[in-house]
């Protein structure tokens, strides 16, 4: 066999055993959760007052003598997870409670103090949650003073890792960017006519789905057109600018190139999560075509482009 052929033979070997870790990573996240979290994990942020943690305890359900499991997300940790400076004047007082939940439940986040997470909401962190791997699981998220909630997700990751799960920084990395992306842009469009924020994010579960179907050989033009075709389906697109746009299309690129679509459970998740949002919005879908499938229209745009192609070869030969 020529060396070619060795470097070829052993290529998509490596291929494959990283296609096969991708995968395993990601299903890994869950098999940590369901093995333990039986008992709650309590992440608690660095900045808390001695008195701030104990009321931010009470309001997570904290149980005395019950719940052994109990963290505390440094500033330290905090970069190394987020892929920052270490910075002492970082303020960290978001914190978050976990538990396991049943295979045939929904992944759940409640925000026990809305009032002061103000710039997250609970369906964002429950997408960010399903790009990490979560696929179920029961999670709480608490302040005792106003903060934008963003460091929240930074000790989600910070417990599963504690926990043995092995988080990959792809899928931090597109988590992080997908919850700055929908908080940046719910709260740029807030009282804004024909923004919702529940079709935004299930206007997201429907983009990251056809990124995962449609696999690793879509081009920005692909996902440029999967985001507004989504977004034109969901009434979006005419209340969003075209930064905001883009700042979801770059998010969706980044996802397509990633390891996180190569999750067999990734899209039944999302279908989940995308079922629960359209239950609790209490009418804000009628009208909306809730089966649209964005992967569709790109397919017709090929068909058509391959008959133009097919025409042309005939005219000529």
């Amino acid at each position: 066999m020529s060396i070619k052929k060795h470097l070829t033979t052993a290529g998509i070997i490596l291929a494959s055993l990283s296609f096969s870790s991708g995968v395993l990573a990601e299903n890994q996240v869950q098999d940590v959760i369901d093995e333990s979290y039986v008992q709650p994990d309590y992440v608690l942020g660095y900045s808390l007052s001695e008195t701030q943690k104990q009321e931010t305890l009470r309001l997570l359900g904290y149980q005395e003598g019950k719940d052994i499991d109990l963290k505390t997300l440094n500033t330290s940790s905090y970069a190394k997870i987020m892929d920052v400076a270490d910075d002492s004047s970082l303020q960290l007082y978001s914190s978050v409670k976990i538990k396991k939940l049943g295979a045939s439940k929904t992944l759940n986040v409640n925000i026990v103090t809305p009032k002061n997470i103000t710039k997250v909401t609970e369906d964002m962190y429950r997408n960010a949650a399903v790009t990490l791997g979560i696929q179920h699981a029961d999670i709480e998220v608490a302040a005792p003073i106003p903060v934008t909630g963003e460091s929240a997700l930074a000790g989600i990751y910070y417990s599963l890792e504690e926990n043995g799960a092995q988080v990959s920084d792809e899928s931090k990395g597109l988590a992080q960017e997908e919850l700055n992306a929908l908080s940046d842009i719910n709260q740029e469009n807030q009282g804004k006519e024909g923004f919702d924020a529940d079709k935004l994010n299930v206007a997201l579960t429907d983009i990251k789905s056809a990124v995962a179907q449609a696999g690793k050989d879509l081009s920005k033009q692909d996902v440029q057109k999967i985001v507004e075709d989504t977004l034109n389906n969901y009434n979006l697109k005419s209340s969003m600018t075209e930064n905001q746009i883009n700042l979801i299309v770059n998010f969706a690129v980044n996802l397509s190139n990633s390891g996180v679509i190569n999750n067999g459970d990734f899209v039944n998740t999302l279908s989940d999560l995308k079922d629960s949002i359209v239950s609790k919005a209490n009418g804000n879908f009628k009208g909306i075509d809730l089966n649209f499938d964005a992967n569709k229209a790109i397919e017709q745009g090929e068909s058509i482009w391959q008959q133009i192609v097919d025409f042309f070869k005939n005219l000529i030969g």
